[in-house]
């Protein structure tokens, strides 16, 4: 049934493709457990059987009565095996009967290597417990305790130190990018550790038992305690403990000491130029950048404030000013100036910064350095400018433990409106291994090969500081469209939705054209990423749009299911080149989705009724009217002229909903026109709110009663 529901999302997701990956996941996920209690019993009942029968007479008086527990051991090792066996089976039963014969051998290895062989460890604790403990059911209720304590979340607050937690299982995915990458090997060495662990510790019950320690034996428990501190010494290289509370008081002593930098002007970033030099096979990369910051207030500048990334590296890092530079050697620092910065007046920056990604870490979703599928929302590793609200503490238990005053939360509709010259032009030259194709945010200018590396530069004129790269081995398909060069990079297996996905992109290029303006740039590229990038189905960049394998783009898209997904992928993302990344940047506060994903919505909308007619985009609706109706009742419901950003339901679907009700109202040319005029009207560097574009809708519709029908349709929870 897990398999089944796996391979079938259910109405609103089309069906997955039955891969190998997809399977394998699925035992993962539901294996271990079942196993390890199956463990904690069948061990229990093997070992106390020959006892309760009488026969345990004649077994102690065999001449290997003294390896009983080895051979225990092998019976339940070889029971898992065959367990796993069967559940390979299974899956490859699925792929034949859903037709999806790209069978990948080593993600169903994995299901050895992450649940199998762990699952034989646990079974050799459990047979010690047998072994030591003289009373068979106490023996099995310790064993299921420590079933709950040694390997579930619960392990991760009694064993603060990884390469103990022995018994756990893999939580991660598999790509057909990358396979499970660098997980593989980093927990093959903790299970070597594990398993020296556990041999030492039925070496020594059996010294114990036997009362006679063996030089041969002794030299065997030298070595395998040698390969297991080996194993644990390359497992823990490069581990960062994580602590909690000691990222809450460093967010406190940041607002303390700097909250004061909320007032004080700070300069723009106005031009990024920047190489990054990726290294996939080391999961590692390099970052070399230059940042031209312009004073755009009205008043001088005496000092800046500079915060460089905590999980990055920096290797330099200096301000340069005529006459003046200023080396920078903390990550958070306020940087005075001998001469102040005068209104209109330039400073450079010029850092570099270095990230390497360490199994034993894990990995933030969106810096995923990977031998292949790489994606990095990488302008949030750069430096930043001036104080940064996000970096706060937001929970006012906390911030009343530090003295802090009540987290003032996002910003109110009616807040005096503002203007930010805080777009930039980017230039980035983006180097990689040979074979793989990075790629980038902006334009592609060229690409060359230079001592072995693969390079490729991009280009972007007044953007968002929002940028972002991959790096993989792609196909790539490319055409031109009005002058548009639309390129859809893809793993070599995954090309089923490429044609589908490229015609979609056509049209949705020519509606927002045609009923909102030009688009803004040279060329738009999909790019496929690994699934060990989460957090969103797909994700628009100014002229890129990058798509995770395991969520929409690789899907198995079946006729008259209305699961055309790929509307999504080119009629939403490829929509936010107009509604969010380049076109208009709205403030952030209360209301700003309604001007980002609820105007998306609606032109996902308006390109699925083009494709499909108006009777199954009201079946979109009704399905979007359901998710906004249980969003509704689960959280609450509020108006979306002031949607928080959290609430994706009303954002999304309540938007979809309520901007095919206003096409209904007026008609799908009165929107547009309204929301032309709003683009032009409000463009950069403008921060527009909500009420601006719900007056817009007022002026091409400016009878009473309509106006009281649109107010209820955005200003009424």
């Amino acid at each position: 049934m897990e398999m089944y529901a796996g391979i079938d999302q259910g109405v609103r997701i089309p069906q997955q493709y039955a891969g190998s990956g997809l399977l394998s996941a699925v035992i993962l996920k539901n294996f271990y457990m079942v196993g390890l209690l199956l463990v904690a019993y069948f061990v229990n009942d093997l070992y106390w059987r020959s006892s309760l029968s009488g026969f345990s007479i004649i077994e102690e008086s065999a001449f290997f009565a003294k390896n009983k527990i080895y051979g225990h051991w092998l019976s339940i090792s070889l029971l898992l095996l065959f367990f796993t066996a069967v559940l390979i089976l299974e899956a490859l039963t699925f792929q034949i009967f859903f037709s999806y014969l790209k069978i990948r051998w080593i993600a169903y290895a994995g299901i050895i290597l992450f649940n199998t062989l762990p699952l034989i460890l646990f079974s050799g604790l459990v047979l010690l417990i047998n072994d030591r403990i003289s009373n068979r059911f106490v023996a099995l209720g310790i064993s299921v305790v420590a079933v709950g304590v040694l390997t579930g979340p619960v392990s991760k607050m009694l064993i603060p130190s990884p390469v103990f937690r022995i018994f756990s299982d893999y939580k991660g995915v598999y790509s057909d990018f990358n396979g499970y990458g660098t997980y593989a090997l980093a927990f093959a060495q903790r299970l070597i550790f594990g398993s020296s662990f556990i041999m030492i510790l039925v070496m020594a019950n059996r010294w114990i038992v036997t009362r006679k320690i063996h030089i041969r034996h002794s030299v065997i428990g030298l070595l395998i305690l040698a390969a297991g501190i080996s194993s644990a010494v390359s497992f823990l290289h490069g581990y960062i403990p994580k602590d909690k509370d000691e990222d809450i008081r460093m967010a406190v002593a940041y607002e303390k000491q700097y909250q004061r930098y909320r007032t004080i002007p700070q300069p723009d970033i106005a031009k990024v130029r920047t190489e990054i030099m990726l290294y996939p096979s080391s999961g590692a990369y390099r970052i070399h950048g230059t940042y031209t910051l312009i004073n755009h207030s009205r008043h001088p500048i005496t000092s800046i404030l500079v915060t460089f990334h905590p999980d990055l590296k920096v290797e330099s890092a200096v301000l340069k000013m005529p006459g003046e530079t200023i080396k920078i050697n903390v990550k958070t620092t306020a940087v005075h100036l001998k001469k102040p910065l005068l209104p209109g007046d330039a400073a450079f920056i010029d850092f570099h910064i270095a990230y390497k990604s360490v199994p034993v870490n894990g990995h933030d979703p969106f810096n995923a350095i990977l031998s292949n599928g790489s994606f990095m929302r990488i302008s949030r590793y750069y430096p930043v400018i001036g104080y940064q609200e996000s970096y706060e503490v937001t929970d006012d238990g906390q911030r009343r433990k530090y003295g802090l005053e009540k987290y003032p939360g996002i910003k109110k509709l009616n807040a005096p409106q503002v203007f930010r010259k805080d777009f930039i032009d980017l230039n980035m030259l983006v180097s990689t291994e040979a074979g793989q194709t990075a790629v980038g945010t902006g334009d592609p200018v060229r690409n060359f090969m230079k001592k072995g590396r693969a390079y490729f530069e991009y280009r972007a004129a007044g953007i968002p500081f929002r940028f972002a790269v991959s790096s993989a081995k792609y196909s790539v398909k490319e055409t031109m469209h009005n002058g548009i060069l639309i390129r859809i990079l893809y793993h070599p297996d995954h090309g089923e939705n490429v044609h589908r996905l490229m015609e979609n992109a056509r049209l949705t290029l020519d509606y927002c054209s045609e009923n909102f303006g030009r688009y803004p740039f040279k060329s738009i590229s999909f790019a496929e990423v690994s699934s060990f990038t989460e957090g969103f189905a797909a994700t628009s960049y100014p002229s890129v749009i990058f798509m995770p394998e395991n969520k929409l783009f690789h899907t198995r898209i079946l006729p008259g299911r209305g699961q055309d997904v790929i509307n999504e992928l080119a009629g939403h993302e490829l929509s936010h080149l107009w509604w969010g990344n380049s076109s208009v940047d709205p403030d952030d506060r209360e209301g700003s989705a309604m001007l980002t994903e609820t105007l998306a919505m609606y032109t996902e909308m308006m390109l699925y009724k083009k494709m499909y007619g108006k009777s199954e985009m009201m079946e979109k609706v009704k399905m979007h009217e359901q998710i906004y109706n249980r969003g509704k009742g689960l959280s609450g419901d509020e108006p979306l002229d002031k949607v928080s950003p959290d609430h994706d339901y009303i954002a999304y679907s309540k938007g979809a909903v309520a901007m095919v009700k206003l096409s209904e109202l007026i008609g799908e040319k009165k929107v547009n026109t309204a929301l032309r005029n709003f683009l032009r009207l409000h463009q950069y560097p403008e921060k527009p709110v909500s009420t601006d574009l719900i007056r817009k809708f007022y002026k091409v519709c400016p009878e009473p009663a309509v106006r009281k029908k649109i107010d209820r349709l955005f200003m009424v929870p």
